[in-house]
């Protein structure tokens, strides 16, 4: 057993809440500001509903090209106006695909930004090529309608881009040159690799993805093909091993560094043996754990990403519930109580990590002191 700290602890009360929220919100018809939950920042933010990525709303278009407008679809029947349209243009579209076929629409919408933008509701439609596939029936004409769109079909709003080849002659991007060029061939070489010797553990699978890479010339893009496994896991759990130990992002490195006792922190080894705990003490696999801890601290420092669907809200009034009143970093309540910062809602963006305390003078722990009154 690894020691822990108070973080842990909201992290499991957090967890509680979230599967609550996706039972009653995200899955069933409960509207989010009429949901049991007292929590203020998880009643007014879509974002906090979540304990299986397969529901997060980088992942709703997954479920669209999956499922169709078949009864299968978990929002079947409560279906947003945006996903009408594309359920009903990829019905049946997947039980024609192969398992290569599929894996290149999961990385191209890794690629491109999971077309995620936080400030939007629903937030998992933003700048995608993905709804047009419905048109294609081979990768050649997925890399296709790559090529020819001309409309916006990347995001960074919550998610980063990898450092992509320089496009050659015929492209301006270097992403479209990589999903024409060498997506194609990553897609046939991973899937022949996924159908040959039994089930592969989810860093066995990256490490593969990784070293193709590596081979080609170019840089390991690894947290978008970590969120590509996480699809492989969702969607073809017979070919990996879901429960096995899965990769960190900044988020939930920065979570599981506040949760693990400071004499314990060993790297990677202390994280995996912090998220096996995790697993025993919640019943959720690692990968599930993983984005559930990224969501954690985003709770914690109160992430509310201002603009479109959430500029009603006051930045001064809604908060989470979070007990840890010292937190340093994000957007706290004892910054304004202290003066430290007048008014979050002049500052048109979530002020992330110590952007507050740093420009008011403070550390870390000058500002803990004053919260605690020492």
């Amino acid at each position: 057993m690894i020691p822990t700290t108070k973080y842990y602890d909201e992290f499991l009360r957090y967890q509680s809440m979230a599967a609550e929220l996706q039972k009653e919100c995200n899955l069933g018809n409960t509207p989010h500001e009429k949901s049991k939950i007292k929590d203020q920042l998880m009643k007014n933010v879509k974002l906090y509903d979540v304990v299986e990525r397969k529901y997060a709303g980088f992942n709703q278009l997954m479920l669209d090209v999956w499922y169709g407008n078949t009864k299968q679809h978990p929002y079947y029947g409560n279906f947003h106006e945006v996903r009408k349209e594309i359920t009903k243009n990829f019905k049946g579209w997947r039980n024609k695909r192969s398992l290569e076929e599929m894996l290149y629409v999961f990385l191209v919408h890794r690629l491109t930004g999971s077309a995620i933008h936080y400030a939007k509701q629903p937030s998992g439609y933003h700048n995608t090529v993905i709804p047009e596939f419905y048109q294609a029936s081979s990768i050649k004409e997925m890399a296709a309608i790559i090529k020819d769109c001309e409309y916006p079909k990347y995001t960074s709003v919550g998610y980063q881009f990898p450092a992509f080849p320089k496009p050659e002659k015929g492209f301006t991007r270097g992403g479209d040159y990589f999903m024409v060029h060498y997506l194609p061939k990553l897609c046939k070489d991973l899937a022949n690799f996924l159908n040959k010797g039994g089930k592969k553990d989810l860093r066995e699978v990256g490490e593969f993805m990784f070293n193709w890479n590596q081979k080609q010339g170019l840089r390991r893009y690894k947290f978008q093909y970590a969120a590509a496994i996480s699809d492989i896991a969702d969607f073809y759990p017979k070919l990996v091993n879901p429960e096995s130990p899965f990769y960190y992002g900044t988020n939930a490195v920065e979570c599981l560094k506040f949760m693990i006792d400071p004499s314990q922190q060993k790297g990677e080894k202390s994280m995996d043996l912090l998220m096996q705990k995790a697993m025993d003490d919640t019943g959720y696999v690692p990968y599930n754990l993983e984005d559930q801890m990224c969501d954690c601290i985003r709770w914690i420092e109160n992430y509310i990403r201002p603009g479109h669907d959430y500029d009603h809200l006051d930045l001064n009034k809604v908060w989470s519930s979070h007990k840890i009143k010292d937190h340093p970093f994000g957007r706290q309540k004892p910054m304004l109580t202290l003066g430290l910062i007048e008014d979050f809602n002049e500052l048109g963006k979530h002020p992330s990590d110590d952007f507050v305390i740093k420009k008011a003078g403070l550390s870390a722990e000058e500002y803990q002191q004053m919260v605690n009154g020492k």
